[in-house]
């Protein structure tokens, strides 16, 4: 019996380190695999990795009077671009991290939108507005599959639904204040 059992303790190891050097080696693969799961399984993964409140950042990305949204290859919609706050993190070392490991960016002119807790969820989303420091932009990251400035007033039908409400308000509070700006 003892034979068995190092005999599958073996067995896991070997396929534990196979499944790591797969995914070293193939980096998107995990984000193909991600976005074929069930958004309930996706929920689950998250939550058994995260602390009991989960942060997440969303970034609205201001350049020329456009806003950036991107496509994750997990997901077919367009969305504002984001990610998970690190413990000991500030929100813009946050913003400033994930933005730079995803497209190469940098931002200035942080302002914190909103802070807003996600019903029936022990998710926090932070929404963050900054202008674009720079100008090259390149996808650094198997998790964005393509980006693109919109103008504000005509940005695509195919936004991720939970973005809608902070793009919705975003456009009405940024609308208003450029009215209150005007000679």
């Amino acid at each position: 019996m003892r034979s068995l059992l190092k005999k599958a303790a073996l067995a896991l190891f070997l396929l534990g380190l196979l499944t790591a050097l797969v995914f070293f080696l193939f980096p998107g693969l995990k984000y193909e695999i991600y976005r074929r799961l069930s958004p309930s399984v996706r929920w689950d993964i998250s939550y058994t990795v995260a602390d009991k409140f989960v942060v997440g950042m969303i970034y609205f990305v201001e350049r020329d009077n456009q806003l950036l949204l991107v496509k994750h290859s997990y997901q077919d919609k367009w969305s504002l671009p984001g990610g998970w706050m690190d413990r000991h993190e500030s929100f813009e070392e946050s913003a400033q991290r994930e933005l730079r490991e995803e497209m190469g960016i940098e931002l200035e002119d942080f302002e914190v939108l909103e802070v807003t807790k996600v019903p029936r969820s022990e998710i926090i989303n932070i929404a963050i507005r900054g202008r674009l420091q720079g100008g090259e932009i390149s996808i650094r990251d198997a998790e964005i599959a393509d980006f693109r400035f919109f103008d504000r007033d005509a940005l695509p039908e195919d936004i991720l639904y939970p973005h809608k409400p902070y793009i919705r308000r975003y456009l009405n509070q940024t609308t208003k204040e450029d009215r209150s700006v005007e000679p």
